[in-house]
C-alpha cells in the first residue's frame, strides 16, 4: 500500500472538515456583527487537524509495523530456506558417503570372492579329486623348488615311485568302483605316513609319488621299508578278502653326487627316471622295494650311460632292495658288463 506525505495528507483531511455552504446572504439587518463564530470555527478546526495528525501518524506507525513485520517473516522465511538447503546438502552428503562405501564394501567382497574362487580354482588344478592328494602337476612344481635346494653335507631328497600290485585284476574282478576305494584307502595311509614336509601326491592311474627332504642313504632304506608296510592292507569284499600290496622304487636328487656335476645337481628327472626303473625291478617281484643310489660320476663316465645301465656301473650305483635276490641279481649284471662298455656308449 502507497503512504501519501504528510503535507498532502493535511490538506485532504482540511478540505474533508470545511462544511459545503451556499453563497453567503448578506446578514440580516437586525442581526449583531460579532468575531465568536470564525474563532470557534478555528479551534475547532485546530483540534480536528490535531487529531488527524494523531491518526495519521498512529497509521505510519502500524504501516511501519507492518512493513517490519513482514520483513521479518521474509527473513525467517530466507532463514528455513537456507537451513533446508542445508539440511538437504547434509544429506546429500551423507547419501553420497554412504553409497561410495556401499560400493567399496561391494567391491571389497567382490576381490575377495574372488580371490576365494581363484584360490579354489588353483586348489582343484592341483589337487587329485579322487584321492585329495597333490596332483601331477603340482607335484612337478613341488619337485623343481625342493631339487633347487640340496640339502645338508651327507643328505639328499629321494624320490619313491609306488605302484600298487595287480590293481588291473583288482578292477577286473571287483569293479572300478573298488578300484576307486582302493586307491582312497592307500592315499589316506600314505598321508598317514608321511611328514607334513613330504611332497605326497598321485602321479598317475595307480601310481603314487612321495618326495623327502634330507634324507641319507640309510634313511632311505628305512622310509621305503616303513612306506611298503603302512600301505599294505586287507581288502574286504562281498566275496572274499584280498590283500592289497604296493611296490617302491626310489632314487635320490640329484641322482648324482653334486660335487661331480653341478649342472645336473638341481635335476630331478635323473631320480625319476631311476626310481621308475627300479619300480619296474621291484615289480617283478611285488610286495618289494628297490632303489638306486648314485654316487659321484667320474670323468670318463658319462651320465646317460650310467643311467642306462645301471647295475653295470660298479662303484657308481648302489642298489638296495627288500629282496636281497634281486641285488644279487643285480651284481651279476654288473659282473656281466663292464665300466669300459659303459664309457664306449657314452
Amino acid at each position: 500500500m502507497r503512504t501519501l506525505p504528510l503535507p498532502l495528507l493535511l490538506l485532504l483531511t482540511l478540505a474533508s472538515l470545511l462544511p459545503a455552504s451556499p453563497a453567503a446572504a448578506p446578514p440580516p439587518a437586525s442581526a449583531p456583527i460579532t468575531d465568536a463564530g470564525p474563532l470557534a470555527e478555528c479551534l475547532a478546526l485546530q483540534g480536528n487537524l490535531s487529531r488527524q495528525t494523531t491518526a495519521l501518524a498512529e497509521l505510519q506507525a502500524h504501516s511501519q509495523a507492518v512493513v517490519a513485520q513482514r520483513e521479518l517473516e521474509r527473513m525467517r522465511t530466507e532463514a528455513r530456506i537456507q537451513a533446508l538447503e542445508s539440511e538437504k546438502n547434509r544429506l546429500l552428503s551423507a547419501a553420497v558417503i554412504a553409497i561410495l562405501l556401499l560400493l567399496l564394501g561391494a567391491a571389497t567382497a567382490f576381490g575377495l570372492l574372488l580371490r576365494k574362487r581363484h584360490g579354489q580354482l588353483r586348489r582343484l588344478s592341483e589337487v587329485d579329486a579322487l584321492t585329495g592328494l597333490n596332483n601331477r602337476h603340482a607335484a612337478t612344481a613341488m619337485l623343481n623348488a625342493m631339487a633347487a635346494q640340496p640339502g645338508p653335507a651327507g643328505t639328499r631328497h629321494v624320490l619313491f615311485l609306488i605302484d600298487v600290485d595287480h590293481f588291473k585284476q583288482i578292477n577286473d574282478t571287483h569293479g572300478h568302483h573298488v578300484g576307486d576305494d582302493v586307491l582312497v584307502a592307500l592315499a589316506a595311509r600314505l598321508k598317514a605316513a608321511c611328514r607334513p614336509t613330504d611332497l605326497v601326491a598321485r602321479w598317475g592311474g595307480e601310481e603314487f609319488l612321495v618326495a623327502c627332504t634330507n634324507l641319507t642313504r640309510e634313511q632311505a632304506e628305512q622310509v621305503a621299508a616303513r612306506l611298503r608296510r603302512a600301505m599294505a592292507y586287507t581288502l574286504e569284499t562281498a566275496h572274499a578278502a584280498r590283500p592289497i600290496t604296493v611296490s617302491l622304487g626310489l632314487a635320490p636328487i640329484p641322482f648324482f653326487d653334486a660335487g661331480s656335476d653341478q649342472w645336473a645337481a638341481g635335476r630331478w628327472d635323473y631320480a625319476l627316471r631311476m626310481a621308475d626303473r627300479a619300480l619296474y625291478a621291484a615289480k617283478r617281484n611285488r610286495d618289494a622295494w628297490v632303489g638306486y643310489w648314485g654316487a659321484q660320476l667320474p670323468d670318463d663316465a658319462t651320465a646317460e650311460a650310467v643311467l642306462e645301465q645301471p647295475e653295470a656301473a660298479d662303484g657308481i650305483v648302489t642298489v638296495m632292495s627288500s629282496v636281497p635276490r634281486i641285488v644279487a641279481t643285480s651284481s651279476e649284471i654288473a659282473r656281466a658288463s663292464s665300466l669300459r662298455a659303459l664309457r664306449a656308449q657314452g
